[in-house]
């Protein structure tokens, strides 16, 4: 795949949050508040319990009084946060969950260590532009006031878990519990977040005015948690391109279904309504700051032309609507059309879901006993276009990441100007075949892959890569990530669609931001048989799996 194809995408069906909120909503999961404390200055501990086919497990939430200081949000923040949270693996005692409150409170980056009985700890902040007010409003007995056009309360602060600060690791968490599944950990908690965000705006307001509003069903609804996602997230699909090949696959699988499929009443309501609601979240993202991304506007006016073509009878399938979007309108609105095209096909979506698990567990391990000329014979294969690719002039690699230690996260340097090039992430996978080829070039092709390991220790981790991504389509991002050019948010929007942000919005060229569960069901919707939710009859033509 190619960033500018990449960089297009948006979240669907088929991503994290959504195939997670499906499992809560068909599993009925319950989240119950179990206890709660609150001062009017918002300093609050919530604690709940979750119930979720056949496992029972804790969330804890502490929330500070509000300092008035506007928290960047990043990893450099440290323990400055406005609210820490725990998930447990299971329920947890009144004792232990005192002992992680007292470990919140310590504050400080450094000293505050856990048990392996916790997935993650979820920090978060206030939205200084929109927090104070909602609780004002409340507090008057009021509602928020709609024109402020509020799309979160808390955003998120990253999810700090697999063994950090001693969470367990995500191989340590037991197969069968419904947090074991890529990703979903990470989604539940920021879902989580959200709740701890509605609760407590409510709880201060009450705190202040014992009469004061609790916050409409409707607009709570409406909330979703912000994000903001730096460049790091590059150096994760490099290292870890089985996710890249996973994810696209899936998505691509379900959509050349939803295209074959023939334009009719029932499956045109369904994209109608599906388009309808996603003008509504471009209607209230931030407008689009870079030149490199759509405007808002424009991907809302589109989608309301492609609403008002489609009409029965006029297209024959649904790649008929898909090519002539693409042929006359621009890649991301396009990309938003596939996107929506998925709710056509919930099915199959849901049928194929479980090969999120399969390719993710898909591991890297060298095969030391092939030959080389087999090993040759898949970068012929499969990275014609790495090999190909001109590296003459120092602007094709003058980039490099590196874990920078002051700010907690990676961070993108030039060559030769910045000094910590020896410290490098790996980033550069066009820069690692060419070397991989040009060591092969003097090996006779009888002679085994561990030979040339002994001989080249530092190839180990570019032979093994090869050979675990053969045959695997979409594994490999063609373009050149050091590349002076290349801009990181483009990957980060990818990143942050198959998580299943929507309303993303670049405010560099190295950080992105978006909401998560913007306008998705609250726990108290789940329990209600009654909610309404667009469903759209199984077409003769789609097999059941």
């Amino acid at each position: 795949m190619r960033v500018e194809n990449l960089r297009c995408f948006k979240a669907s069906r088929v991503s994290f949050a959504d195939m997670l909120l499906r499992r809560i909503v068909r599993e009925r999961w319950q989240i119950r508040m179990i206890s709660a404390e609150c001062d009017d200055d918002g300093a609050a501990r919530f604690v709940y319990r979750i119930d979720a086919e056949g496992h029972s497990f804790s969330y804890i939430a502490r929330a500070y009084p509000w300092d008035g200081i506007e928290k960047v949000g990043r990893r450099s923040d440290g323990a400055d946060r406005d609210m820490f949270g725990a998930l447990f693996v299971n329920l947890a005692s009144q004792q232990r969950i005192q002992r992680e409150f007292e470990t919140f409170d310590i504050k400080a980056e450094g000293q505050m260590r856990t048990d392996s009985d916790v997935v993650g700890w979820t920090p978060a902040n206030r939205s200084s532009r929109h927090f104070d007010a909602v609780v004002e409003a409340l507090s008057r007995g009021e509602q928020p006031a709609p024109e402020l056009g509020i799309a979160y309360l808390m955003r998120n602060g990253g999810f700090q878990s697999s063994g950090r600060n001693g969470t367990v690791s995500y191989p340590g968490i037991p197969e069968e519990h419904p947090l074991a599944h890529p990703f979903f950990a990470d989604i539940f908690a920021i879902y989580l977040v959200r709740l701890v965000s509605i609760d407590l705006v409510n709880a201060v307001a009450r705190r202040r005015n014992s009469d004061a509003a609790q916050l409409d069903i409707a607009i709570a609804r409406g909330l979703g948690i912000g994000n903001s996602s730096g460049q790091g997230m590059c150096v994760a699909l490099q290292r870890w391109p089985h996710w890249v090949a996973t994810w696209v696959t899936v998505r691509e699988a379900a959509l050349g279904y939803a295209k074959s499929l023939p334009v009719e009443a029932g499956s045109i309501a369904l994209v109608r309504s599906s388009i309808e609601s996603t003008i509504r979240i471009y209607a209230q993202t931030d407008p689009q700051t870079q030149d490199y991304v759509a405007a808002n506007e424009t991907i809302i006016e589109n989608l309301k032309r492609i609403s008002a073509s489609l009409r029965e009878g006029q297209w024959h399938c649904w790649g008929d609507v898909a090519a002539h979007v693409a042929e006359v309108m621009d890649g991301e609105t396009s990309e938003q059309f596939h996107s929506l095209l998925l709710d056509v096909v919930p099915d199959f979506c849901d049928a194929i879901a479980p090969y999120f698990q399969i390719g993710a567990g898909r591991k890297r391990q060298l095969q030391p006993a092939m030959r080389i000329g087999e090993l040759r014979e898949i970068l012929r294969r499969n990275y014609v276009w790495a090999l190909t690719a001109d590296r003459t002039l120092a602007e094709t690699h003058q980039h490099f990441w590196y874990h920078s230690i002051d700010n907690g996260e990676q961070r993108r340097g030039e060559r030769i100007v910045d000094p910590h090039e020896r410290f490098e992430s790996f980033i550069d996978h066009i820069g690692l075949i060419q070397r991989l080829a040009a060591v092969l070039v003097s090996r006779d092709d009888n002679e085994h892959v561990g030979d040339v390991v002994l001989d080249h220790p530092d190839l180990h981790y570019a032979m093994s890569r090869v050979q675990y991504l053969d045959g695997l389509p979409y594994a490999e991002i063609r373009d050149p990530l050091a590349h002076r050019d290349f801009v990181p948010a483009e990957l980060i929007r990818f990143f942050l669609a198959s998580l299943g942000i929507r309303g993303s919005t670049p405010l560099s060229i190295r950080y992105v931001r978006g909401t998560f569960f913007q306008d998705q069901p609250l726990p108290s919707e789940i329990l209600t048989p009654d909610r309404p939710s667009p469903q759209l009859r199984k077409h003769d033509n789609e097999v059941a799996l």
